[in-house]
């Protein structure tokens, strides 16, 4: 059985993804971005990770970090 291609981030920053951005729309945002529940929002990842790196909002910081500097881009 072949395994699906991952998709790059830059496919999923949609126009409904920089709208709910812009809005500060948490939720609009996470079902733009299909983010699991217990993924780091790009809302909340604003300088340092205040989780420790074990846990899920530690270890996903750095990928909504990313997303946040492309929503940026986008806006």
């Amino acid at each position: 059985m072949k395994r699906k291609p991952r998709i790059p981030n830059r496919a999923r920053i949609t126009p409904a993804a920089v709208e709910a951005f812009k809005a500060g729309d948490v939720a609009g945002l996470r079902k733009a971005l299909q983010l699991r529940p217990w993924e780091t929002s790009p809302l909340d990842a604003v300088g340092a990770c205040p989780w420790p790196p074990s846990t899920a909002g530690g270890r996903t910081w750095a990928k909504a970090l990313e997303l946040r500097e492309e929503l940026q881009c986008a806006a």
